[in-house]
């Protein structure tokens, strides 16, 4: 079950927005959800102190809690996806410090609904990759790792490295194709006969060189067999996140 909440201090607006964001989701996903609206910004947090929400749609310029405020609580509080929708768009880069996911412009017209569709597509991304894998080392045993923190997968002989996001490469037996499979459904791709990548943090394509350069800043060699996948594997999921 899926938890969402939609906090405005505009009635109106949240009817409206119930509505498009329950038909957007129903597009999305055949997983069960809930959506609950609250025009008090301190009623939705007693009630997500007590259960949770996964996502919350959140107004910046309410009263009590404004939504920056709401938003310091929550990042104190269990995890949730914070959307801010809001007509100050001014407000946009202040927003930042709290980390959304995404910032919509409010509105009633086309451009609200083909943003809410864009920002839903993105949030599933995230949502997908937020799975946990257990890894069995030999040296250091069990290890849960985020798919999001894999930057990516490297055959060597008999065993497989997952490099990862604050720590060191963990060697696990297996081969690539197995994990190349797993992973294709969270936006993995093959780029080398020894590297599959996740494409979350790929930067851009060096064409010339043959690289993927990644966000993080450093590079992997790519096949030039798979430098056309690549490519149009990318472009899909930047279209589907941006």
């Amino acid at each position: 079950m899926i938890r969402i909440a939609i906090c405005d201090d505009n009635k109106a607006f949240i009817n409206y927005m119930t509505k498009v964001v329950k038909r957007e989701f129903a597009t999305h996903t055949t997983v069960k959800f809930e959506i609950e609206s609250y025009t008090s910004s301190e009623l939705f947090f007693y009630h997500h102190s007590i259960k949770p929400f996964d996502i919350v749609f959140l107004d910046i310029d309410m009263p009590e809690l404004d939504g920056f405020q709401l938003a310091s609580e929550l990042s104190n509080s269990n995890n949730c996806y914070i959307i801010f929708v809001t007509s100050h768009p001014d407000l946009v880069y202040d927003s930042l410090y709290f980390r959304p996911l995404n910032f919509i412009p409010k509105s009633n017209d086309y451009f609200f609904v083909e943003k809410l569709h864009n920002v839903v597509n993105q949030l599933f991304n995230e949502m997908k990759q937020n799975t946990t894998i257990v890894l069995e080392n030999k040296e250091i045993g069990r290890v849960s790792l985020m798919i999001k923190d894999i930057y990516y997968i490297q055959s060597c002989k008999h065993y497989i490295l997952y490099y990862s996001e604050g720590r060191d490469p963990i060697k696990i037996r297996g081969n690539l194709s197995e994990a190349e499979e797993y992973f294709s459904s969270f936006d993995f791709v093959k780029i080398h006969k020894s590297y599959i990548v996740n494409l979350r943090h790929i930067f851009n394509i060096d064409k010339k060189m043959d690289e993927i350069i990644f966000k993080q800043g450093f590079r992997l060699n790519m096949s030039k067999n798979y430098k056309k996948q690549v490519d149009e594997k990318l472009t899909e999921y930047l279209r589907r996140t941006k």
